[in-house]
């Protein structure tokens, strides 16, 4: 990768965080080349695949979570009583299956904070590292 300007390796972290004004300048200055070879990159096609591995999984995970609740709902009432058996006081299970689809969203964003801020930050770190414009 050719050598950056200054305002590439004037990115500095502040307060522990990314300075975004700096990283927006210094993307800005960058060639097609520049973005060629950061493409090229053995730590950001890392990244990216990783990234895109867990967004997908989660994603079919919640669709398929999500369209259970319609069929499971379906079901109950043309087929069995399955989802009405009351497992809290009068509550049935299907209105517990309902209310864990928040229970459900919930988790997988908290899940995706903790992996974005453990494994995509280390590897987005890494690769300012190695492109040196950090």
């Amino acid at each position: 990768m050719p050598e950056h300007d200054s305002s590439c390796e004037a990115l500095l972290r502040k307060e522990g965080e990314y300075n975004v004004a700096q990283l927006n300048k210094a993307a800005s200055s960058l060639t097609r080349e520049d973005w060629g070879a950061i493409a090229k990159n053995a730590k950001f096609r890392e990244l990216s695949r990783r990234k895109m591995s867990f967004l997908i999984g989660w994603w079919l995970f919640s669709t398929l979570f999500y369209f259970c609740l319609p069929i499971a709902a379906g079901y109950t009432t043309s087929q069995s009583d399955f989802f009405n058996k009351q497992i809290i006081g009068h509550i049935p299970l299907l209105y517990l299956f309902a209310l864990s689809q928040y229970a459900v969203c919930l988790f997988i964003a908290i899940y995706y904070d903790y992996w974005a801020n453990r494994t995509a930050d280390r590897l987005t770190r890494e690769l300012l590292d190695e492109l040196r414009l950090r």
